[in-house]
Formats: C-alpha cells, structure tokens, sequence
C-alpha cells in the first residue's frame, strides 16, 4: 500500500437536501468519540474537516464544485509528502471528482 493508504478517519458525515434541486451540500467532520480501536501501523487522522458543495451551473451544461477540505495529520509532515500533495496529489483527486461529476447519470 502506498503511504497515503495507511490513514483512517473516523467521522460524522450529513448530506443536506435541499428544496433547491440545483444545489447539493455534503459535510464531513472528525469523531473523536469513536470507539473503534486504533491499529498498529495506520494513522488515525483525529482532526478532519470537508464541505463540497454542488450547484448546477446557469446554463444547466455544468456543475460549479466548491471544496473545503482540512486534514490534520498530527505531526510534521516530510518535506517530499507536501510536494507530492501539490504536484500529484491534489490534481489528481481534482480530475477524479471532474470525471466522477461528468459520468453522474442525470
């Protein structure tokens, strides 16, 4: 497993329907009363936070995706994670969310 696989996070997550059918919210946050045990070898990310937000586009051709995202991994990060992270990582969960937005069955 990559290094990035070897992370657990416990969380509450709510998705928000709305009278709006053109916009959709799902918000995901840490649990720390979780009583699910830790394993030896996997980090539990403790401080986690993600809001996205969809909301058809006027035109109604696209969807404009908003993202907060924040992931505390409860220490120093190396130097070459954080450059992974900008170069590799991010772009690619970017193009994976463009991919998943654009094969959603209307």
């Amino acid at each position: 497993k990559q290094w990035y696989q070897r992370r657990v996070r416990v969380r509450r997550s709510k998705v928000f329907e709305n009278t709006d059918p053109t916009r959709w919210c799902a918000i995901g946050k840490s649990n720390p009363a979780s009583t699910f045990e830790e394993k030896k070898g996997v980090i539990r990310v403790k401080e986690y936070e993600q809001t996205v937000a969809f909301q058809r586009t006027e035109s109604g051709i696209g969807t404009k995706v908003f993202l907060y995202y924040f992931d505390n991994p409860g220490g120093a990060l190396p130097t070459w994670v954080i450059n992974w992270a900008a170069k590799t990582g991010v772009p690619q969960f970017m193009t994976s969310l463009e991919k998943a937005c654009a094969s959603y069955k209307k």
